[in-house]
């Protein structure tokens, strides 16, 4: 084989090689995909959306405290002692005609059997409605916080799927390139070989060579190990097995066109669940204090009672009471006074975490834009310096084929190649983080 042959198959550049699969390669993962994935499956928005679930059902648990309660209270059994009553003499009264009554001491016994007391009622809240509607206004806040924060795990969890991707594209472009300078270094060293047996090289350039080859194999190796290892972190994102094989696709460097920085503050402002949450945590306070405020009011309640007395004597055996209950605590010795204070005090809180939450968003803004403007002025410079890389090591290619530069030289430009490369991907990688780092601070799922 041709020195021109074995340099022109290196020469090919590194950001165009793919990693390439028969039949049974793993099946190709996109990044939308992964996104897609990640908001169905993933565990931490899953639990999420299970909060959002309970806050709806205490809502619905509030809302039956507006119908009326039925208690039922029976205590049946057998009387252990004998239940004895006696009605005094006269106790009924006295009269001319027929004496007193009853005319003398009259006892009333029970037989030892099976008795009882059954009580029942039927309440229905009046004046507790009103405190049960402000209940019923804080829990829908609650529903509403709880989807925020939902939505906010999503916003989180889309970031982090994001940056776990590009890295893994960037780890598979550095096997794909260590791949083909494995060739190179192969087809290198086999023609070093064969110059040494001709006597044409020194011994150390063909150990030279070796060593490189040598290193490149460990560092494939190594590449494979945080391969696997990404891929198992990638999948514990997107809520399935960790050995579920996949493979990515290279993602192009990201369009220039994003929107000016003013733009981008009002937007992450209008979209951040940080700011809603903030603004029902107002709403929460407000309605606490409003509900304390209402345990000044007294409870008055319409009920229904029955009683019943079955297999006692002289006792009635059915009693059925309708009318008005009554609950009021006129003196708490400032309970109620305090915990007004206590609330009014975390409303305050509200109103300034509120307030402290977009000042918050708008450096993270800032910081996100500047940090990306700054990552795409280092790739910029990444690209012109690879450039640079690739021509220099074809100008000594064409020198060294010639006799005029030596092959340590070669290689050690080869280096330079390869180390620009690896540059250029990890920066690649960072305008990616940076970018989806941007979106996150603007509220974007």
């Amino acid at each position: 084989m041709s020195v021109r042959r074995f340099f022109r198959s290196f020469l090919w550049p590194c950001s165009t090689v793919c990693l390439c699969f028969g039949q049974s390669s793993p099946p190709l993962l996109t990044l939308s995909d992964a996104v897609a994935l990640a908001h169905k499956q993933n565990a931490q928005i899953q639990i999420s959306s299970l909060d959002v679930s309970k806050a709806v059902e205490e809502t619905n648990q509030l809302k039956t405290q507006r119908l009326p309660v039925f208690k039922v209270y029976a205590n049946v059994g057998e009387s252990l002692l004998p239940i004895n009553l006696t009605i005094p003499k006269g106790a009924l009264g006295v009269y001319p005609a027929t004496g007193p009554i009853p005319a003398q001491d009259s006892p009333i016994k029970t037989a030892r059997q099976i008795t009882g007391v059954i009580f029942g009622t039927a309440t229905q809240p009046i004046s507790q409605l009103f405190k049960i509607s402000l209940g019923l206004k804080e829990a829908r806040v609650t529903e509403e916080l709880a989807r925020e924060k939902e939505r906010q795990q999503m916003q989180d969890t889309t970031q982090q799927v994001k940056q776990a991707y590009y890295q893994l594209t960037q780890i598979q472009s550095e096997i794909a390139s260590a791949e083909v300078n494995l060739q190179y270094l192969n087809e290198l060293s086999a023609y070093v070989d064969r110059n040494l047996a001709q006597e044409t090289v020194l011994k150390s350039d063909s150990l030279n060579v070796k060593a490189k080859l040598s290193q490149q194999r460990f560092q494939l190796v190594t590449l494979h190990d945080r391969l696997d290892t990404q891929k198992e972190s990638l999948n514990r994102l997107l809520g399935r097995d960790l050995r579920a094989a996949f493979t990515t696709e290279a993602e192009p460097p990201p369009s220039n066109d994003e929107v000016s920085l003013e733009a981008a503050q009002t937007k992450a402002l209008e979209q951040r669940p940080e700011i809603r949450q903030a603004l029902l945590k107002m709403q929460k306070a407000a309605l606490e204090v409003r509900r304390e405020h209402a345990e000044y009011l007294p409870d008055l309640s319409a009920q229904l009672s029955y009683v019943s007395f079955p297999n006692l004597n002289f006792l009635p055996k059915n009693v059925l009471l309708a009318g008005i209950t009554f609950e009021w605590q006129p003196l708490d010795w400032g309970q109620k006074r305090h915990k007004m204070s206590e609330l009014q005090s975390s409303s305050k809180q509200a109103v300034l975490t509120e307030h402290d939450a977009q000042q918050q968003i708008l450096l993270d803004v800032n910081a996100s834009y500047r940090k990306l403007s700054e990552a795409r002025a280092l790739l910029a410079v990444d690209a012109a310096t690879q450039e640079l890389e690739r021509e220099k090591l074809r100008v000594l290619t064409n020198q060294y084929r010639e006799k005029a530069a030596l092959l340590t030289d070669v290689l050690q430009e080869q280096s330079a190649l390869a180390q620009a490369d690896a540059q250029y991907r990890q920066d690649l990688e960072s305008v990616w983080t940076a970018k989806a780092a941007f979106d996150r601070a603007l509220g974007e799922q």
